[in-house]
């Protein structure tokens, strides 16, 4: 049951930093927002990549 939940959140954190990701290649969007606005979702994406090394490495362990 563990292993399923973890599985769901694995695949919601993926689909979170692939928005992200597309927010960040999309140059129209880095170029016209503001520098604070680019900062948020980098570390946006720096904690999705976190959370899903997290979820892998505990499905690993199960």
């Amino acid at each position: 049951a563990e292993k399923i939940k973890l599985n769901e959140e694995l695949q919601r954190a993926e689909g979170f930093l692939k928005s992200v990701q597309q927010k960040l290649s999309n140059e129209r969007f880095v170029s016209n927002a503001p520098q604070q606005v680019l900062a948020l979702e980098r570390k946006k994406e720096a904690d999705a990549l976190a959370k899903i090394e997290m979820i892998k490495s505990s499905l690993e362990k199960n």
